[in-house]
């Protein structure tokens, strides 16, 4: 498929019922919620491609991996920091990029990547990485995604030059647009990406801090549907009383809000092993299914040498489920 690209991605107006209802399957805090009801943690990858017809393959592939997966388009660099034009012309030069230029690619281009993809069974989030995200998030919305995170600092400090006071103020700004959606009958939720900081090993309680802190600001911002990050680090006694007190803070801050802990598979450096690779992952699983969280982001194989392909991400997922469903039986 040729895809068509553009960079005329206007930024975000006041939510308005045009953005169809009727594209709306079940929203994603509702597909998480029903999920853990039932006794089943949520797995999903971290993936992007820019080429369409790979990046449809890829939740196809992993839609279908294991129960309760919900599919991931990671957006790439350029578009994180609103270089429309050099992801455009890397495009048009055949150059793959590390994710999904959704700005870039027309409305009809990212339509085709989610028709028959994304239904109630497979909610997609948006993720992405920008401390000006306010196009990413009114590209996805025009699609009628409604899933996406961030955090004014913890997609701030990590991954650009953007001054925090602007980045603060370009995430009020996007919490207001998504909460905004809410009255298109949409219900729009937003992850903390604040249980991650700097991607990379940090304090436990900085991190639940921080994710705590995020969660507030969405929530003042008129978001109700939430979820709350925290990344394994290297003490399992430390992660598992992180992750209660992350969830005993989000019971405490948000008890109108429909809101649920994700764990992030181990954010330090990464086994070179296959074994000891999917040894840590089964270990994040088992540590989700011990402190309660609802959802895992899942690392593969390929983590310490490459970006994964598509399969190697169907394999973490279903490591993943596996391992957390032998370790509920227990």
């Amino acid at each position: 498929m040729t895809a068509p690209v553009r960079t005329d991605v206007p930024p975000p107006a006041a939510p308005a019922g045009r953005i169809a209802a009727h594209r709306r399957p079940r929203s994603f805090g509702r597909f998480v919620a029903e999920s853990q009801a039932r006794g089943t943690l949520v797995v999903q990858p971290r993936m992007g491609f820019s080429d369409p017809a790979l990046m449809r393959a890829g939740l196809l592939a992993t839609k279908g991996a294991a129960d309760g997966v919900v599919g991931t388009m990671t957006i790439d660099s350029y578009t994180r920091v609103n270089d429309e034009p050099s992801a455009v012309k890397a495009l048009n030069s055949g150059v793959p990029l590390n994710g999904f230029p959704l700005t870039s690619y027309s409305p009809h281009t990212s339509h085709w990547v989610l028709d028959g993809v994304r239904d109630a069974g497979f909610p997609v989030q948006i993720r992405h990485g920008s401390a000006r995200p306010q196009r990413i998030v009114a590209a996805l919305a025009r699609l009628g995604l409604d899933a996406t995170e961030g955090g004014p600092v913890s997609y701030c400090l990590p991954y650009g030059r953007t001054p925090l006071l602007d980045s603060v103020r370009n995430w009020q700004e996007t919490c207001d647009f998504l909460a905004g959606l809410r009255g298109t009958g949409a219900e729009p939720h937003l992850e903390t990406f604040g249980g991650c900081m700097l991607g990379q090993l940090c304090p436990p309680g900085l991190l639940v801090a921080i994710s705590a802190l995020e969660a507030l600001f969405f929530h003042r911002a008129g978001l109700r549907s939430i979820s709350l990050s925290y990344a394994q680090q290297t003490s399992p006694a430390q992660d598992r009383d992180a992750v209660h007190a992350l969830r005993r803070l989000a019971a405490e801050l948000l008890p109108d809000t429909d809101w649920h802990v994700v764990l992030y598979t181990y954010m330090g450096l990464y086994p070179q092993t296959r074994s000891g690779s999917l040894d840590l992952l089964e270990r994040s699983a088992e540590l989700a299914v011990e402190t309660g969280a609802a959802r895992l982001i899942v690392k593969t194989t390929a983590e310490a040498h490459r970006i994964p392909k598509v399969t190697e991400n169907v394999e973490a997922l279903r490591v993943a489920a596996r391992a957390a469903a032998r370790h509920r039986t227990r």
